[in-house]
């Protein structure tokens, strides 16, 4: 396991342990339905690990077979190596996103709304079909194949990734701060991404790291209390909701 995998496990490992220690919190967590819990488990390690490892590097050794000569060909320097992922990648994911709330791509999405209350867990609840309909899991694979140095890309990822818990986790319950503040005038916090979560049809805040995109496009919404309700109603089933909508 290499230095990024460590920093997403202690990510994951750090914000749990928060989830359990704060009462309200830890309260929710305990009254969490098991199928809930079989859904965000499965998700984590089929959604959210394996599925994206796995194509991207089919994706990987695809780019190998086809065009070998351009493997490590891209030279740049580690702030924009960096950049390439956070800022431009993370734009191309905000049109994603907003493509996932729109008819016909609702349903592969609709899954990840049905959180009622948002943990850490959910992070990558989704159906098993929704990996590949992300942007930046066939962006990553490519980068990651013409990038002469992929570190700084890389790193970039975790950091993407570790926001993306992040966002998820249970600090969206507290009360917002000087530091929500601060961090909401560049990055879509876990309270901007509850307010998404309150509402699917007209849920804005789409991007994943910066807030930019949303006040460039008018889909910001402001996050300045939690929301009384969150998620959309589902009597779909545990297998339906891993193989919706097919």
């Amino acid at each position: 396991m290499g230095i990024n995998e460590y920093i997403l496990f202690g990510v994951f490992t750090v914000l749990l342990i928060v989830t359990v220690l704060l009462p309200s919190s830890r309260k929710r967590l305990l009254a969490k339905p098991m199928t809930d819990w079989i859904l965000d488990s499965s998700s984590l390690f089929v959604q959210g690990t394996l599925i994206p490892w796995v194509q991207t590097a089919v994706l990987y050794i695809t780019y190998l077979k086809l065009m070998p000569l351009y493997k490590g060909q891209l030279e740049v320097p580690f702030w924009l190596a960096f950049a390439l992922n956070f800022v431009a990648v993370d734009y191309l994911y905000y049109w994603n996103h907003r493509l996932f709330h729109r008819s016909p791509f609702w349903p592969l999405h609709m899954i990840h709304h049905t959180m009622t209350d948002m943990d850490v867990l959910g992070t990558s609840r989704n159906t098993l079909w929704t990996s590949f309909f992300i942007v930046y899991v066939w962006i990553n694979s490519l980068m990651l194949f013409l990038l002469a140095d992929p570190a700084p890309y890389l790193l970039s990822i975790t950091l993407t990734a570790s926001l993306d818990m992040w966002r998820h986790s249970k600090l969206y319950n507290q009360r917002p701060g000087s530091l929500h503040r601060v961090l909401s005038m560049v990055l879509i916090t876990p309270l901007h991404h509850a307010v998404h979560h309150s509402d699917s049809e007209s849920a804005g805040n789409y991007g994943a790291n910066l807030n930019l995109w949303d006040r460039l496009h008018g889909t910001y919404r402001a996050a300045n209390e939690t929301p009384i309700k969150l998620g959309v109603p589902t009597n779909l089933s545990l297998v339906r909701k891993l193989v919706w909508p097919f």
